[in-house]
């Protein structure tokens, strides 16, 4: 699938290195800051991941974090409750960083989500 926020592609969001380009896409498109007004970095901060996760996300939607190996996977599903519960998965990130796995797993859901609705 294609994302059309800020021209970048799931796989271009998957290649992006911890740091200052990806904080900066996780502040605008799942913080909605224009511009951070202290220093913040989601990518390398677990402390500042979490917040990440916390921030203005659905009821529905639940993070599963584990470590396998030396690698970390985060998952984000939705619950959904029709006449059968079941669960959607809206993303899923691999990475040697549990931080790192958290923040482009939120994004791509977010972003996933702007596409879905044309935000």
């Amino acid at each position: 699938m294609i994302y059309s926020s800020n021209n970048f592609t799931r796989d271009e969001v998957l290649a992006m290195k911890p740091g200052s380009k990806l904080d900066l896409l996780v502040c605008e498109k799942v913080m909605k800051w224009i511009t951070p007004w202290e220093p913040f970095f989601p990518s390398t901060d677990i402390s500042a991941a979490f917040d990440v996760w916390e921030h203005d996300h659905p009821d529905t939607w639940e993070l599963h974090l584990s470590k396998i190996g030396k690698k970390y996977l985060a998952r984000i599903f939705e619950r959904r409750f029709n006449d059968v519960p079941s669960h959607k998965e809206l993303a899923q990130v691999e990475s040697e960083s549990a931080a790192e796995a958290m923040v482009k797993c939120r994004l791509l859901a977010v972003m996933d989500g702007e596409d879905e609705h044309g935000d």
